[in-house]
């Protein structure tokens, strides 16, 4: 659809921002609605976070997604915040109506859309056990909690992971990382989410190895946030010990159907989700 004085603007922010794949999916979902809006990246200084907000009411945008390093300095600025987004207190998603700011987080709920969607979500008071402790896994965790789930949280500096817990005000379970206490968690848990870098290269070998050695993983779904490389050394482990793995491809998806949910009121069943898988896995091929 060529540009016009009537195109509507989207964006990811992000610094850097040239990585992001959000404009790939986010157009072709567009063109697939018919929409006469367009979706382009903007690099955003942290230090300049006040003004791009200002922006966002000056250059009447539909909305803005928002990624790393910016995440955590958005909520405060903003008119309103969903309850997800105050509760972790990171936004990934803007929307404007009428000049009025809100703020969402649809990473979590991304996550479990997309693990219930491979029918590996397990029922609510179920044990699930997070590797990591960083912004995602605030997002993850903060979402499994909410769901009713049971988790149990494991990260290399376990205060880190006592402190995020305490912060998003969750009742997790935090455990040593060490083989036997990934091992007892494990074999509680049918459902394992990483959300560390563990498993992307070589420079985390031995937490690999600590890993393989506690994960007991017949009949357990390993769930990898990783999406590049599609597979994972932790999802190879994961596999030849039995389970079933995904990378996290269809969480980046769907957490960017639920940011067009909010842009444009469109019922989530409305939403051209397999367009998006579509054209990131051509992208990426």
């Amino acid at each position: 659809m060529p540009i016009s004085g009537k195109t509507r603007v989207v964006g990811v922010w992000g610094y850097p921002v040239k990585h992001s794949l959000s404009p790939i999916m986010h157009n072709a979902a567009l063109g697939a609605l018919g929409l006469d809006w367009i979706y382009v990246p903007f690099s955003v200084d942290p230090g300049k976070i006040n003004s791009a907000v200002e922006s966002i009411r000056a250059l009447d945008l539909v909305g803005v997604n928002v990624t790393v390093p910016l995440k955590e300095l958005i909520a405060p600025l903003l008119d309103a915040v969903d309850p997800v987004a105050a509760g972790i207190n990171s936004v990934n998603t803007i929307v404007n109506k009428d000049g009025i700011l809100t703020g969402y987080s649809t990473d979590g709920p991304g996550l479990l859309w997309d693990v219930a969607d491979k029918g590996a979500l397990p029922s609510p008071g179920s044990p699930v056990l997070v590797l990591g402790a960083g912004g995602s896994a605030r997002s993850v965790i903060y979402s499994l909690a909410k769901k009713g789930f049971a988790v149990t949280v494991a990260n290399r500096t376990r205060d880190r992971a006592v402190r995020m817990v305490r912060e998003i005000g969750v009742d997790s379970v935090v455990v040593e990382w060490t083989a036997e206490s990934l091992r007892s968690a494990a074999e509680r848990c049918s459902l394992v989410i990483n959300t560390s870098a563990l498993g992307m290269d070589d420079q985390n070998a031995e937490d690999l190895k600590v890993f393989a050695s506690g994960f007991v993983g017949t009949g357990n779904t390993l769930y990898d946030l990783v999406y590049s490389p599609p597979e994972t050394g932790l999802m190879k482990l994961a596999r030849k010990a039995g389970a079933t793995a995904y990378n996290g491809l269809g969480m980046l998806v769907r957490q960017g159907a639920l940011s067009l949910h909010y842009w444009t009121g469109l019922e989530i069943e409305k939403l051209p989700v397999s367009k998006m898988e579509s054209a990131l896995a051509e992208h990426l091929r």
